[in-house]
């Protein structure tokens, strides 16, 4: 392979940051934009102040991120995020939830707002334990069903119960409320202090046309001190054959053998989610709109897990996973081992070792992280990370990559704090560094 295309090659498959964006555009210093995304937030930073005194809670911070790279694409972009929420009471009366976010990008050239709005909703809790839910919530009793209308809820006795939905959904590209996707369910479920069971359906359309059916329960319990099983499973109707399919299924099961040594055993399956209508706009220019590629895009992982506490301060761990894919019946194999250490000289230091034979290449990566809390109110660590990848496929060839970088968080009073990160990351043929910050309140 010639160096342009190993450059490019590279490049397509950078991680620029762990936590945040990979766009990149070019830099814009410009004070107008600056100014306007700051009184675009503003307003919002009162608003906690005026609740303090209720019982109401939830938290609101504002947040900058910027990189810079050897490309000279570099990105800054302001946002806000607002979660606000009253609890359900043991007596009747109201409860709510709102979560919502917004993005400013400061750059060039003016883009459109970016905003998502997760949850916003009222519910009332009647005295015969019926609750009315309005807005745009998440059943949670279901896998990843979000609707904009109404849910019935009814407790047959605490913890017990049965619960119908129906209205709009929101749009599953762009978050939107839109007219065109409806969604009609029920669930069930059963939330005790030792188990929670939950089981539901929902019917999806899209402009008048089944986009999806599905069924899913989970299932989360202490089995007895010593063992845990957490599991979860999802059913499709395949619309084309009729036919249930299985989409997403994980089993975890924990085992604390001592008070030193615990092991773990977990099994995932999972495929792409196929939306019969709306997603036939996006594959209109293909010849399988009906059947398309994604339908064998199934993967599944099973592997275990060891902890044990060598010494008063010290944990070791190891783990294996074993990965297949049946596009291509495929595998890959994953080994990591790592320590942690506690309060050497009031420092925590851990270390993590990673060999994956990928599908189709090799990577070995070695972690570290030393971390500190000054004065029971600022937390600061320093971490690094060396991965080398060799591509087996096109002649392959082999990267390296070096990634390292500092974050704070200061507790400044029991309702305000400030983060920040500084990260570096560098590639064969590319660079590039990020800084986070962030401040914020919580009532």
């Amino acid at each position: 392979m010639d160096n342009k295309n190993k450059q490019n090659r590279t490049k397509s498959n950078m991680k620029i940051s762990r936590h945040h964006w990979r766009k990149r555009i070019k830099k814009s210093r410009s004070s107008l934009q600056w100014k306007k995304a700051l009184l675009l937030f503003a307003f919002l930073i009162p608003m906690p102040l005026i609740i303090q005194a209720s019982d109401i809670k939830g938290r609101f911070y504002v947040s900058d991120y910027y990189s810079n790279d050897s490309s000279h694409n570099d990105l800054q972009i302001v946002s806000s995020k607002l979660r606000l929420y009253k609890q359900e009471d043991e007596k009747p009366g109201f409860y709510f939830n709102l979560d919502g976010e917004i993005r400013k990008k400061i750059s060039e050239g003016e883009d459109p707002l970016k905003k998502r709005l997760n949850e916003l909703w009222v519910g009332y809790k009647f005295p015969q334990n019926l609750h009315v839910i309005v807005g745009r919530q998440y059943i949670y009793q279901l896998f990843n069903t979000y609707i904009d209308g109404l849910n019935l809820k009814y407790e047959i006795k605490k913890g017990a119960g049965f619960g119908v939905f129906g209205g709009l959904a929101p749009d599953l590209y762009d978050n939107s409320i839109d007219g065109k996707f409806k969604s009609f369910g029920a669930y069930g479920f059963l939330d005790q202090d030792t188990y929670q069971f939950y089981i539901g359906c929902e019917d999806l359309m899209y402009e008048g046309a089944t986009d999806r059916q599905y069924c899913s329960a989970r299932l989360n319990s202490a089995l007895s001190k010593k063992v845990r099983l957490d599991g979860f499973s999802s059913v499709s109707i395949n619309q084309a054959t009729n036919k249930f399919e299985l989409e997403n299924a994980s089993a975890n099961v924990s085992y604390a053998a001592t008070r030193d040594l615990r092991f773990q055993l977990f099994y995932d399956y999972y495929r792409a989610i196929k939306y019969f209508e709306s997603s036939k706009n996006i594959f209109a220019d293909y010849d399988y709109i009906d059947n398309y590629f994604l339908d064998t895009n199934s993967q599944s992982r099973a592997g275990g897990r060891v902890d044990y506490k060598l010494a008063k301060k010290l944990n070791v761990y190891a783990s294996a996973a074993y990965q297949t894919r049946k596009i291509d019946n495929d595998h890959a194999v994953r080994y990591t081992g790592g320590f942690r250490t506690y309060d050497l000289g009031g420092f925590n230091l851990s270390g993590r070792y990673t060999h994956i034979d990928n599908f189709n290449s090799e990577n070995d990566e070695f972690n570290v992280e030393l971390a500190r809390n000054f004065f029971n109110k600022v937390d600061v660590s320093v971490y690094a990370s060396k991965e080398k990848e060799k591509l087996d496929i096109e002649g392959g060839f082999t990267a390296g990559t070096l990634t390292y970088g500092t974050s704070v968080y200061w507790q400044l009073n029991k309702n305000y704090f400030v983060s920040m990160f500084v990260e570096r990351y560098d590639g064969d043929d590319y660079y590039n560094t990020s800084v986070f910050t962030q401040a914020g309140y919580r009532f």
